[in-house]
């Protein structure tokens, strides 16, 4: 196409030579202008589709909780728009060796308002190293690249025992790639730097992660990946909420371990991560198991995930009371569930969770603080798309 679109004008400039004999001078001059022009033309727009790429990605959820401690923000009533969202990601190339990407997701979550997660210019220094400056995904778990693209993760959703832990997806600054091989094993190894301002909820109010620093390596061999992470920062509240000023340079920091194998039909993929932020904020644990199969269209999985809080022990004091009710955690889930791919590019899955073993806390759920339940079982249905 590109090149019948080229030749369209080469062609037409070639046949004017047979007619240029009977026009004058000034008649093939404007002639000949208008040719250029027209090939000019061509060759502008061919350059740019070249640089230039749009993709997208769409997930229609719904999900509905058993009772009134919910998950997942799911409660009793079905709700279509909490984990629904659609993205648009551009990509265009400066040089062969820069450019710029942006990633806008709107979800149903925020009524569908529109928030900008990627917006950063990349060099690739053709030696292993690229370097990317602007807003960058923090690299805290195996899923973090794809945590908006539901079609890429074998989950309706993924285990948010481990995957709910930091309130932060996003941060601006800078970071490092540098990918090699070592022997058969392919080493990608990741440094980042930078910081974020985030409405954290009605309880603690707007917070700054500032001095966001940190580093990841993943190793892969063969059907095998295994990746660890860890990062810093310091936390202040810059807007209070309902517990004040909670937030006054708490150092905090994340420290996380994956594995996954996967040889086509088998698949296994296992987390665990360890968080820690001074004062009463919890310290946590917490991590899960994913077992699939690939049965034709269908892989079907198992997912054990548990999350637990560390340092309840801090908050003893009868006057804690509020501040134990909010941060004391304790929580096992079992999901199972099946991805069905109804295409290349589309998927259909369902799940059902079983969230229990919540002590005498409100299993890290907001929404059972009051409700006081021992359990919940949530259910959800979710089509993801890429395109």
């Amino acid at each position: 196409m590109k090149k019948a679109f080229i030749l369209l004008p080469l062609a037409a400039a070639c046949a004017s030579q047979f007619v240029m004999a009977d026009t004058t001078d000034s008649q093939r001059l404007a002639q000949l202008e208008q040719e250029l022009a027209i090939l000019q033309e061509a060759i502008s727009y061919d350059s740019l589709s070249d640089r230039m790429s749009i993709n997208g990605f769409f997930t229609g959820k719904v999900g509905v909780a058993s009772n009134d401690a919910g998950y997942n923000g799911y409660d009793k009533e079905a709700d279509f728009s909490e984990g629904s969202k659609l993205g648009i990601q551009g990509s265009f190339a400066l040089t062969e060796q820069t450019k710029i990407v942006a990633q806008l997701v709107a979800r149903g979550s925020d009524d569908w308002s529109t928030e900008m997660e990627w917006a950063f210019l990349s060099h690739d220094f053709d030696n292993g190293f690229v370097t990317r400056i602007g807003r960058l995904r923090v690299p805290l778990y195996m899923y973090s690249d794809y945590l908006e693209v539901g079609y890429a993760q074998p989950w309706a959703s993924p285990p948010s025992e481990l995957y709910s832990i930091v309130p932060l997806s996003s941060f601006d600054g800078v970071d490092v790639i540098y990918d090699f091989e070592l022997g058969e094993v392919a080493v990608a190894l990741q440094a980042s730097y930078g910081h974020a301002d985030r409405d954290t909820g009605e309880t603690l109010g707007e917070v700054d992660y500032e001095d966001i620093l940190g580093a990841s390596a993943s190793f892969s061999y063969e059907e095998w990946v295994f990746r660890t992470t860890y990062y810093q920062t310091t936390l202040n509240t810059t807007t209070p909420g309902q517990l004040g000023q909670f937030f006054d340079n708490e150092q905090s920091y994340f420290a996380g371990v994956g594995l996954s194998y996967d040889n086509g039909s088998l698949l296994a993929i296992s987390e665990f991560a360890v968080s820690d932020v001074e004062g009463q904020y919890s310290d946590t644990q917490s991590g899960y198991i994913t077992l699939g199969y690939r049965i034709s269209d269908f892989t079907p999985y198992v997912t054990y995930a548990f999350l637990e809080t560390t340092d309840d022990s801090e908050r003893v004091n009868p006057a804690d009371g509020l501040q134990k009710a909010l941060f004391d955690w304790q929580r096992t889930a079992y999901s199972v569930g099946t991805r069905y791919d109804i295409s290349s590019n589309l998927a259909l899955k369902a799940d059902v969770t079983y969230a229990t073993d919540f002590g005498d806390t409100s299993g890290g759920l907001t929404s059972n603080i009051v409700a006081k339940n021992d359990d919940t079982i949530v259910y959800t249905v979710s089509f993801d798309a890429v395109f």
